[in-house]
């Protein structure tokens, strides 16, 4: 039997640094991605990440150029749902920022157990739910492809 491949929920800084190649953390969300292209990783974001993701695409991109890299990025990248049990996830760990807990909170009903990010102090620490640097996360996922 297979085991199963680890599921990471992404922090919305970790997919503008791949889509934008943002210096000095492209490479390390290069990773992710790539790791997701070799089979090695599921990655998600939460679902009320994709209006965000569009609205700072757009400061940079056309409209027309935006919609497309989010396609893109959406038949890479799976959604967690942000249905009532995220938002009263997220308002109960009452982080600095409702949007952080909304991406925890997904993450949570989700049953996804890492959540990486480049802003960890961000997350605080959160019962279940590793919080990891995009750097260590790849680094994670290289161990675990070795034989």
């Amino acid at each position: 039997m297979t085991p199963a491949k680890p599921r990471y929920l992404l922090d919305v800084n970790v997919v503008l640094d791949y889509l934008q190649q943002r210096q000095p953390w492209y490479l390390d969300a290069k990773a992710l991605f790539l790791a997701e292209r070799q089979e090695k990783v599921d990655l998600y974001i939460a679902a009320n990440s994709v209006a965000t993701l569009h609205y700072l695409i757009r400061k940079h991109d056309t409209k027309k150029k935006a919609l497309a890299k989010i396609q893109v990025l959406l038949q890479r990248l799976r959604l967690a749902d942000v249905g009532a049990g995220a938002i009263v996830r997220a308002l109960k760990l009452d982080l600095e920022d409702l949007e952080d807990g909304i991406q925890a909170g997904a993450a949570l009903e989700a049953g996804i157990p890492v959540l990486v990010t480049r802003d960890p102090r961000d997350f605080g620490r959160i019962e279940a739910l590793q919080i990891l640097s995009p750097e260590i996360a790849a680094a994670a996922l290289n161990l675990l492809s070795r034989p």
